[in-house]
């Protein structure tokens, strides 16, 4: 399936859409569907998790195949925002801990780069990416505002790279 996702449309104005295929011998029949709200490949469509000790996502619940780039990439990031996917999350304390899980049942995503953001998308509070193409990824934090918005950006580094993953959110952080 493709996706086409497209922000700041004016209302009343007419848009067009051109379906095409790649060559002859793929000709078929389609279905559209149109929906008026963008999913989480853009910042609007952050998918709320909970802040809230040991929560954890459906395994492989989440991909960056199809993703596209908005906003910034973490300052610690190898990349720029090629497949990110943003969640958002209320914290409910000054502690979170996000794990960006892959491998076995929680996916195959390969060399993560994760970044958290204050509410405006734009203000990083954390950033951290792979050692190894086969890590998890894990950022902590210690200074959240309780009842402040945050923004969880999830990506990778080069499109060999795509896949699933998953979520764990812990709130206490390892002093190692």
């Amino acid at each position: 399936n493709v996706i086409i996702q497209m922000l700041n449309l004016v209302p009343g104005n007419w848009y067009y859409l051109s379906v095409d295929n790649n060559y002859s011998g793929y000709r078929g029949t389609f279905s559209l569907l149109m929906e008026t709200a963008v999913d989480y490949d853009y910042y609007e469509g952050a998918i709320e998790i909970p802040h809230a000790e040991g929560w954890t996502s459906a395994n492989a619940a989440y991909t960056t195949v199809g993703a596209t780039p908005d906003k910034l990439k973490g300052s610690c990031w190898n990349t720029n925002p090629d497949y990110n996917r943003w969640f958002k999350f209320q914290a409910t304390g000054p502690i979170a801990k996000i794990t960006v899980r892959r491998g076995g049942v929680y996916g195959n995503i390969a060399r993560i780069n994760a970044a958290v953001w204050q509410a405006d998308g734009t203000t990083q509070v954390a950033c951290k990416t792979y050692i190894y193409d086969a890590d998890n990824v894990i950022i902590q934090m210690l200074n959240l505002v309780p009842g402040n918005w945050y923004y969880l950006s999830v990506d990778n580094n080069y499109s060999g790279y795509r896949g699933t993953f998953s979520l764990l959110m812990e709130t206490a952080v390892d002093y190692d």
